[in-house]
């Protein structure tokens, strides 16, 4: 079983959630622009995830106690990422057939929460998960897990559209572009 690091004092914590909200008010100012989206490249952002999160597991494997609470922790992870996935807005230039995306700030929300829920989980339960019945390797390891799936589901989604609209706009020879906008 690995060890938790030791609890943050308040003012540790205070000062982490001051840097990360100052980094997600900056990144939220771009997050409405568009980018170039390569659907043959969306894998490589939930295998980086998923590498990190099995170097974790070889270094300290989750008990057999464990299994079911990370399948069910993956299963939710990955209906969130799905979902997730369905609010980025893709469009497809109709010249050039070039993909774009745009996220939603709502879907920035999923990653906060993801941050937020593993450092609460620590923070609040670290000392008393035994105590509750909570192996401190599924405190841990629960947010990984749940990353990894919500990453994959999100890049799935987003693929399957994508290559929807491509082969829409392949078809249609128009001049409009193309968009899967979520909030239209």
């Amino acid at each position: 079983m690995h060890a938790l690091a030791i609890p943050m004092s308040p003012t540790q914590l205070l000062i982490t959630i001051g840097v990360f909200l100052v980094f997600m008010m900056l990144r939220l100012k771009r997050i409405s622009q568009a980018r170039p989206l390569k659907a043959e490249q969306l894998w490589i952002v939930p295998l980086i995830f998923a590498g990190i999160t099995a170097l974790t597991f070889v270094q300290a494997p989750p008990t057999m106690a464990d299994v079911p609470w990370l399948i069910g922790i993956g299963v939710l992870g990955a209906i969130v990422g799905w979902y997730r996935g369905k609010m980025m807005r893709i469009t497809v230039d109709p010249k050039t057939h070039a993909l774009s995306q745009a996220a939603s700030p709502v879907a920035m929300l999923f990653i906060l929460a993801v941050f937020g829920l593993r450092y609460g989980l620590r923070y609040v339960l670290g000392e008393e998960a035994s105590a509750w019945g909570f192996s401190l390797n599924l405190l841990s390891d629960a947010p990984m897990v749940f990353a990894v799936a919500m990453f994959a589901l999100t890049r799935v989604e987003m693929f399957i559209r994508a290559e929807r609209l491509l082969g829409e706009a392949r078809a249609a020879r128009t001049t409009a572009p193309i968009t899967s906008d979520p909030s239209a």
